[in-house]
């Protein structure tokens, strides 16, 4: 991926581009296209693209559709013709919600495809550093722990760190809080 700076009146936004080619480089887009194609339906504006934009769009601020609308339609970052109206963006964020269960989880057709996706940028971050998970770093230098020898000689360990991709999933409890009152003397509690 290579970056320039430069072109007129895309500095505000020239970060809203790189999700986008991210999207694209890990098969994102791709996945997205697929999961929500349907037999005999060819819509005019390409559904991966649309909601790979979107995200982009909701990265650098736009919080309706109308905004999503106005932010994509910059043809300097978005290509020709830029992005979708925002009964598109509707229509292609309906599409991908009738794949979400009754409990707001992807099915297992959108699973799979994010699975998929989440393995391929791993591999691809492997690859690109000889076969290994590049190091965590902390101020510019590799986290690692002190050794555990009394040896001055020995050399940091270094710090194995998981890295857990995962879903927030609110939840909320409608229980009553267990309330006890007492009447002083009477000898009933509520």
């Amino acid at each position: 991926m290579k970056v320039e700076a430069g072109g007129q009146g895309v500095i505000a936004h020239a970060g809203a581009v790189l999700p986008r080619l991210l999207a694209d480089r890990i098969g994102l887009t791709a996945g997205l296209r697929s999961v929500v194609a349907r037999r005999g339906f060819s819509p005019l504006r390409d559904r991966g693209r649309l909601l790979a934009d979107a995200v982009a769009a909701l990265i650098a601020g736009a919080s309706c559709l109308s905004d999503v609308e106005a932010l994509t339609r910059q043809e300097a970052l978005f290509g020709p013709k830029g992005g979708a109206s925002d009964t598109t963006v509707l229509r292609g964020l309906d599409e991908l919600a009738a794949h979400l269960d009754d409990d707001g989880l992807p099915d297992r057709r959108v699973a799979s495809m994010l699975a998929g996706v989440r393995a391929a940028a791993w591999e691809q971050i492997v690859a690109g550093n000889d076969g290994v998970l590049p190091a965590v770093t902390v101020a510019g230098k590799p986290l690692t722990r002190h050794a555990t020898g009394d040896g001055d000689d020995e050399a940091a360990a270094p710090v194995t760190v998981i890295r857990v991709d995962a879903t927030i999933i609110e939840a909320a409890t409608l229980k009553e809080p267990n309330v006890v009152i007492s009447r002083a003397g009477s000898g009933s509690t509520l």
